[in-house]
């Protein structure tokens, strides 16, 4: 799964992942205290961080607004991250302002019917094998990983071959 800079500058500047469903499994597990957890699998944290040394910007869109937010933020240090979005679309057009972004030099990974306008708007997107059909029809790539289980890793290969992602 190695990246070289140079691979990766030639189709993709940017990877936009959302965090529930896709970092995590999506589940919540709350004890008795009410408080939450959840699980992020190594193998993507390895992926993330091979990513963020690719030299490519690399972050989070997520609808919630939680404490885990935080957490991935401190854990992560994306490029950016951002919470509590209800219009990811509306969010990738301001960073596309910011940094430059465009339709096809940019991967976005969700799982959700929220992710769907994004994921139809953008030339690269993913999202994991268990998403509900809307949002399988609406990714340009299904993944054989399931929510949580491999899916940031499993970009990271489609990134670094440049497999099926759609340059200019």
């Amino acid at each position: 799964m190695k990246i070289t800079e140079e691979v990766v500058r030639k189709v993709i500047k940017s990877v936009i992942f959302d965090i529930d469903g896709v970092l995590t499994d999506g589940k919540i597990l709350v004890n008795s205290r009410g408080e939450e957890f959840k699980v992020i699998s190594f193998v993507d944290i390895d992926a993330f961080f091979e990513l963020k040394r690719s030299g490519i910007k690399v972050g989070f869109i997520s609808g919630e607004n939680t404490a885990f937010c935080k957490y991935v933020k401190e854990r992560f240090s994306p490029d950016f991250l951002i919470s509590g979005c209800k219009d990811k679309l509306s969010a990738f057009k301001e960073l596309s302002a910011k940094y430059g972004f465009g339709k096809t030099d940019t991967v976005f990974v969700g799982d959700s019917e929220k992710d769907i306008p994004l994921l139809k708007y953008l030339k690269n997107s993913f999202t994991p094998r268990d998403a509900n059909k809307k949002v399988r029809n609406a990714a340009g790539v299904v993944l054989k990983s399931k929510r949580g289980q491999g899916v940031i890793s499993e970009v990271v290969d489609y990134v670094s071959c440049n497999r099926r992602l759609k340059g200019d």
